[in-house]
């Protein structure tokens, strides 16, 4: 980068596209929460009885049998800055710090407003599972706002193999955050029947057009290939498991007793299922890599 082209980036106007660059997609990854109805889900101690309609609004969905969908909504909003930046900056200096701080602003708003609606209907001076409960739940979603920070400035890097790395890792999330989008026009009491073969084949889908897009030059992203398709295959697994972990009533709160049911559960759902969606995304990556190779060549 130039001194002029430096001081261009460090200008107000320079730092104001990528804020609300990172804004935009914060707001995006939260946006199919939101077009569908944004209501709080229902709570199991809520203090007065609520009809779902009447729950309300929220930013996030804050609830113990939310927490994937939470998760995938707020990563999501890093994951698209970090593309917005990458692509645009090919064109214009950017400052790319200020893109990061507008995810966060977003997130950060998310959070505040989702967790103080919760927060006012549980009995919080009363009972200790309530505290437990809404200080869990906020833990998680501060984790998944710190690796949407993490996304975002993996797919911004300049490095193709670095932003591709993460958009792979964040295919999963992705999977769940296409389903809100179906779930948004149908609503969730009866969903369409496709809806798990969306979840399954569309990371396996962006995985394999990720690693096309990373290639196999020079040989440390061929590392990147290996997690990828691990990721892949382990992350639906461990997300069915902490979902069957939180959602077990009866042991929530219970915290040893929670992560051993995880656990035993896990390998139960690494089945045979979880490994055609990796095939499927092997071969796109395969045939992709081929395809770039032969069209660079041709060029060249």
């Amino acid at each position: 980068m130039t001194a002029d082209s430096a001081a261009r980036a460090a200008t107000p106007p320079a730092r104001l596209l990528p804020f609300l660059l990172g804004v935009g997609g914060g707001v995006l990854g939260l946006l199919p929460w939101i077009l569908g109805g944004a209501r709080l889900p229902l709570q199991n101690l809520w203090v007065v009885a609520t009809m779902p309609d009447e729950m309300p609004l929220v930013l996030l969905p804050v609830s113990q049998y939310y927490v994937i969908v939470l998760f995938s909504i707020v990563l999501l909003g890093g994951i698209f800055a970090g593309l917005a930046v990458r692509i645009l900056s090919r064109r214009r200096a950017l400052a790319v710090w200020p893109a990061g701080l507008g995810v966060l602003a977003v997130h950060a708003v998310a959070i505040v407003e989702s967790f103080g609606m919760a927060a006012s209907g549980l009995a919080l001076t009363s009972d200790a599972r309530a505290v437990i409960y809404i200080v869990g739940l906020l833990g998680g979603a501060i984790a998944a706002t710190l690796l949407a920070q993490l996304a975002f400035w993996m797919t911004s890097h300049r490095s193709a193999g670095i932003a591709a790395f993460g958009v792979a890792l964040a295919a999963v999330p992705l999977g769940e955050w296409v389903a809100r989008w179906f779930l948004a026009v149908t609503g969730e009491v009866f969903p369409p029947v496709f809806l798990p073969a969306v979840v399954q084949w569309v990371p396996a889908i962006v995985v394999g057009l990720a690693l096309a897009w990373c290639g196999i030059r020079p040989a440390w992203r061929l590392l990147v290939w290996v997690v990828s398709l691990l990721a892949l295959w382990a992350l639906p697994a461990a997300f069915m498991s902490i979902q069957y972990a939180l959602g077990y009533r009866l042991i929530l709160g219970d915290f040893a007793e929670m992560i051993a049911a995880g656990v035993g559960i896990f390998p139960a759902l690494l089945n045979e299922d979880g490994i055609m969606p990796v095939i499927a995304a092997l071969v796109i990556a395969v045939v992709g890599t081929v395809v770039r190779m032969l069209v660079r060549r041709t060029r060249d």
